[in-house]
């Protein structure tokens, strides 16, 4: 029996990333699948946040390859040909029995140099599965899935689907919520659900009618199909992920996810997909989207879709991203947490195998890290929830949300620009990993902190029915308008500019504000090596 210093169990886009990583750093690595890699389409669209996560993959752990997945452009032509670049970030609001109100859609066109990308997740997968074998991952002849763990720290034995096995010292398991590892960790419930549990739909679609030959985008937007379109209703979400380079015709391929507060839209049929063509007939425009759409891959469901682990570390492994947690697609946030969890744990690793101390105690900091992402998932996916009741809320809600973006990405890449210029030192990357607010783990200015914290707590008020949704989001626009650190050419402040276009010219006098206006954290954001201008240093 082979044995190995880690085994990854998950050969999906979390587990390949970091066998890839650990492998280029020297450490035996042996990359493990698992019998659920490819059940649920989930991480398929990122934001600007998680390119500049995956950039820093790339940088600290000098595995290059991996900024490709936040660089569209630079993705193997094969992977780019069913996958797809993603312009826009688009919201359009519907109430049931009505159409859509052209005044109740909001669209972000995502600046160039971003390249977000929509991610066919099978061909993603398979290559980054090669690519921590060339890095020097090992791997099962052809590939059988794991079926069990045995053994102990120090002498696990993973046993696989074909009668052969792997031994290693240490095991990161992130194949899925029926993890073999978590009934290690005691006798309490494994598996927790979060604050909202909504039951998920989701499947991918040949026939989907763009979405723009029914609902205009308006004067200053572009076509749906162009990006991720979210379809906000009271009570829940559906997502729309275009994927391949033709996207504008029936013919395209269409990953939907739809996300449903089960007390708002009770489960009406026991087939997923007869539930799902109940929700489109309550939405004139969604019915007439789908008229004509199949299933390519199958409808599946589920209920209580998202769940968190009450425990994630034992002697010998730790339990790790889709083992631990499963959050909602919507906003990204489920591709964007497994790439912060992959960097977390690669520092903890890279560490432990170089003192030999794989102990329980020394990745107590990576349990805490990872409870406090959950969390401030949970934060999100409530306030997200809350907001769907009323567009004035949702129309202030999502504005508050992309500046979190835009400014997680500038704060990163400027943290990490600082850290690379320091030169290889012991503390090179320390500001890379304290807790710093809003869900954020290295250095961010604390104005932006306090709005969202602020948001959050208006949407509770909201949640409560302490506060009406008008008022809140009146409350939330005011703070916009009122805040130094947002540039005031984005009119983020004003509720009838719902158009985000970020042209060369824009970009001058961000930089010309920066430089004038701005506080001094912020314009050091703004600066040189900041996404926001027209030269980008990478």
């Amino acid at each position: 029996m082979p044995r190995h210093k880690v085994a990854v169990l998950g050969a999906h886009l979390g587990g390949g990333m970091l066998a890839a990583i650990l492998a280029r750093a020297g450490i035996d690595t042996v990359l493990v699948d698992s019998p659920h890699d490819a059940d649920v389409p989930a991480g398929e669209t990122t934001v600007p946040y998680t390119a500049e996560v995956f950039e820093l993959l790339a940088r600290r752990y000098r595995v290059p390859e991996l900024s490709a997945l936040g660089h569209f452009g630079e993705l193997p032509e094969d992977v780019r040909r069913t996958s797809g670049v993603k312009r826009s970030i688009g919201f359009v609001y519907a109430r049931p029995g009505t159409r859509v109100r052209p005044h109740q859609v909001v669209q972000f066109n995502v600046p160039s140099e971003h390249g977000e990308s929509h991610l066919y997740r099978p061909d993603v997968d398979a290559w980054v599965h090669r690519l921590a074998v060339r890095h020097g991952a090992k791997a099962a002849p052809n590939r059988p899935a794991l079926t069990d763990v045995t053994g102990e720290a120090g002498d696990f034995v993973v046993e696989l689907a074909d009668g052969s096995a792997v031994g290693a010292e240490f095991v990161v398991d992130m194949s899925g919520p029926d993890a073999p590892l978590l009934d290690r960790l005691g006798p309490e419930p494994a598996l927790r659900p979060l604050r909202h549990s909504s039951r998920v739909l989701t499947a991918h679609l040949r026939g989907v009618r763009p979405l723009e030959r029914r609902v205009d985008p308006g004067a200053g937007g572009t076509p749906w199909t162009g990006g991720t379109t979210q379809v906000v209703f009271p009570g829940g979400w559906m997502q729309l992920v275009p994927f391949g380079e033709h996207r504008t015709g029936e013919g395209a391929l269409t990953s939907v996810a739809v996300s449903l507060d089960a007390k708002q839209w009770p489960q009406r049929s026991a087939s997923p997909e007869e539930d799902f063509q109940h929700l489109v007939r309550q939405f004139p425009d969604l019915a007439w989207q789908f008229a004509e759409a199949s299933a390519v891959r199958p409808w599946a469901s589920a209920e209580s879709w998202q769940y968190a682990a009450t425990r994630t570390v034992g002697d010998g492994f730790v339990v790790l991203d889709r083992s631990a947690v499963r959050c909602d697609f919507t906003l990204s946030r489920d591709v964007t947490l497994t790439a912060e969890l992959v960097h977390e744990a690669a520092a903890h690793l890279i560490a432990a195998a170089r003192d030999g101390d794989w102990s329980a105690e020394r990745f107590r900091p990576l349990e805490t890290f990872q409870a406090t992402l959950i969390e401030h998932g949970e934060r999100l996916l409530r306030s997200a929830l809350t907001a769907t009741s009323d567009f004035r809320l949702w129309n202030a809600f999502c504005r508050v949300w992309l500046l979190h973006s835009m400014f997680a990405a500038l704060s990163l890449k400027r943290a990490r620009n600082d850290a690379l210029a320091t030169g290889d030192r012991p503390d090179q990357w320390r500001e890379l990993g304290r807790h710093r607010g809003a869900g954020l783990w290295f250095p961010v200015y604390a104005g932006f902190v306090a709005l969202f914290d602020d948001t959050d707590r208006l949407l509770r008020q909201v949640a409560d029915q302490r506060l009406a949704p008008g008022a809140a989001a009146e409350r939330i626009f005011g703070q916009l308008r009122t805040a130094s650190f947002v540039p005031p050419l984005f009119g983020f402040g004003d509720p009838a500019d719902r158009y985000y276009n970020f042209t060369p010219l824009k970009r001058l006098k961000v930089l010309l504000w920066a430089k004038r206006r701005a506080p001094h954290l912020v314009q050091r954001v703004l600066t040189p090596g900041a996404t926001v201008l027209p030269s980008v240093e990478r």
